[in-house]
């Protein structure tokens, strides 16, 4: 049996088309399991509809909580997570997880490239072809055997399931890559919808460094330099410091010209104008070259 987990929040206009690409799969020996993370919202009413089973916290825990919950509550020899707004690509997306899962028994993580579109517009605008650590910073369709997860998962920003990962691959397990697009990951307009683009999520107690909790991951700060526009958008409170923090670890960034052009339009332009000039590089520009990676025809 595979698991397919669901953590949820506030998703009661999203969740249905995600939790019906889960049924669509073709695999025959599935569960899936929702967990709903205290919603305000109907989000239970709508999971209710469905053939899953629902788990309910009063509280919000957060995506590592969340995820802690339903793993332990899985029945299955693997687990896949997908995320309440996501969607599978295709139907034989699980099987082929599966089969890789049963050829490589050394593997314990199974991670895929996945592409962004907005929603309610078809097309990608970011497709993601990172390694397994970087491509799991989005969770959905990051696969697990269950043998292999020790402990909890973390709450710390960004990191939730590649803190996961990094530990499987620490205890030994090996891992592989899906190389088509598995998961297409809906992006929302303004600042509603995803849990990273909430300014509600940066707010830690302690404070959180994103770069530092890569630099945990990795060994080595994550040189994404549009991050510091994205940080504006969102928590612009931290961005003079994750400037800071980024230089102190590698200081040869100064010598990157796309780390001064990030810097200098996230520290100059309003996070208003940036919000709009982001939607309009994404509608405009993009789409126009972002490529899907089918699921090869030859695969059965």
């Amino acid at each position: 049996m595979i698991s397919i987990i669901m953590p949820a929040y506030n998703c009661e206009n999203l969740i249905a088309e995600s939790i019906q690409s889960a049924l669509d799969q073709d695999y025959p020996h599935k569960e899936i399991i929702v967990c709903d993370d205290g919603s305000i919202d109907d989000t239970i009413k709508v999971v209710e509809k469905f053939p899953v089973k629902l788990l309910k916290d009063s509280a919000h825990k957060g995506l590592g909580g969340n995820l802690s919950r339903l793993v332990k509550a899985a029945r299955g020899e693997y687990i896949v997570i997908l995320c309440h707004d996501d969607i599978f690509t295709h139907e034989s997306v699980v099987s082929d997880m599966v089969k890789i899962f049963n050829k490589y028994h050394n593997v314990g993580v199974v991670g895929r490239y996945y592409y962004q579109y907005l929603n309610g517009y078809p097309g990608a605008v970011m497709t993601i072809r990172g390694d397994i650590f970087v491509s799991s910073c989005q969770p959905s369709g990051i696969g697990f055997r269950k043998e292999a997860i020790a402990g909890e998962f973390t709450n710390k920003l960004f990191i939730e399931v590649p803190e996961m990962v990094k530990r499987v691959t620490a205890a030994g397990w090996g891992w592989r890559m899906m190389e088509y697009d598995t998961i297409a990951a809906r992006l929302h307009p303004g600042l509603k919808g995803n849990a990273a683009t909430q300014p509600s999520y940066y707010k830690t107690d302690p404070p959180e460094s994103p770069i530092l909790n890569w630099f945990s991951i990795l060994g080595e700060p994550l040189c994404l330099y549009t991050g510091f526009i994205q940080l504006k958008n969102r928590a612009p409170w931290l961005l003079f410091d994750e400037i800071k923090i980024l230089v102190k670890l590698k200081p040869k960034v100064l010598l990157n010209p796309g780390f001064w052009f990030c810097v200098s339009v996230a520290i100059i332009v309003p996070g208003c104008v940036l919000r709009r000039l982001s939607n309009f590089y994404r509608h405009r520009i993009t789409r126009h070259f972002c490529k899907i990676i089918e699921r090869p025809i030859c695969e059965s």
